[in-house]
């Protein structure tokens, strides 16, 4: 058994139905959590008396609604732990989850955060492994810099995320790029140190049709637009407009609106026309799958509708 201590911060709001689970599932590990702090964003409805059910190492910490890096934060600022686990509400971790990553810690001392491989499943329906880059999932302790770092906080799902607490340090989640504020804190983790990105999916992201990355695909490709210029002294231009030219196209191969779609498909031309590299997606000769299907689309006259998965 590894003698780190590991915080698990969960944000809550209006998570009465998931919140158990997810509780359950940090309290489960074969390595267990020493202690997992649930916030409670202002919640209006019974995530409080969920949580409240729960003994040590449950504590629960409420506070004003302020959004998911609030939330996290508040976390951070309470979290006593070597080690900080960062898992949401609605999804949920396999059971060695804890233990696999602390032995990455251990074999690295070094190591400044580890990421992961996890499962996807839409409410209801059978689970299924996350398509990622095979530079990615390497299972080995990677010094990264500008657009290799870019890359890795891009795949770095917040649910499979365990960060050392002293390289945190006083750095926070920045309100206001929800969804995109976890990329933006893992990119800036990364540029500090050594991370790892695990192979095996270790959690699994329940695809919540009301989260902020399904239900408003322009606040997130947005936000995300704004986390790349705002670290631009981190990345040169090239990787800058290569990145956005991606943000715009999973713009593209997600919105709902056709008219939209096809904007922003064009702005992703114009800032990158070159193809993306094999390492960078997972679903090769992506934008040319993206045009024939924006084609069809138009002449049948029905909107894109399509899911986050498809625009990797």
């Amino acid at each position: 058994m590894s003698d780190l201590r590991v915080t698990v911060i969960i944000p809550a709001y209006n998570a009465e139905q998931t919140l158990a689970r997810a509780i359950d599932s940090a309290l489960a590990q074969t390595e267990p959590a020493w202690e997992v702090l649930v916030v409670n964003d202002g919640s209006r409805d019974a995530t409080a008396d969920v949580a409240s059910r729960y003994a040590a190492p449950v504590r629960l910490i409420d506070k004003p609604n302020g959004g998911a890096a609030s939330a996290r934060n508040a976390g951070l600022d309470a979290a006593r732990g070597e080690l900080v686990a960062f898992l949401d509400a609605d999804d949920y971790w396999e059971p060695d989850k804890l233990k696999r990553q602390c032995e990455l810690f251990q074999r690295w001392p070094d190591l400044v955060l580890a990421a992961g491989a996890y499962y996807s499943q839409e409410p209801g329906a059978d689970r299924a492994p996350s398509r990622l880059p095979a530079s990615i999932a390497t299972n080995e302790r990677l010094s990264l810099s500008g657009g290799a770092a870019l890359r890795f906080a891009m795949h770095a799902w917040t649910g499979v995320v365990v960060a050392r607490r002293d390289a945190i340090g006083e750095d926070r989640f920045v309100s206001g790029l929800e969804p995109a504020e976890d990329r933006d804190f893992w990119f800036r983790l990364t540029l500090k140190g050594p991370v790892c990105f695990h192979a095996e999916p270790l959690a699994t992201a329940v695809l919540e049709p009301s989260s902020l990355s399904r239900s408003n695909v322009a606040r997130d490709c947005g936000n995300m637009l704004r986390v790349i210029d705002k670290n631009r002294d981190a990345l040169p231009g090239w990787v800058r407009a290569k990145w956005s030219s991606h943000t715009r196209y999973r713009w593209a191969a997600c919105d709902p609106d056709l008219a939209a779609a096809w904007r922003q498909f064009g702005r992703s031309l114009w800032a990158w026309p070159f193809p993306y590299a094999r390492h960078d997606v997972t679903m090769p000769f992506a934008r040319p799958r993206l045009f024939a299907r924006l084609v069809r689309q138009t002449l049948m006259g029905r909107p894109v509708g399509v899911s986050q998965g498809a625009a990797s």
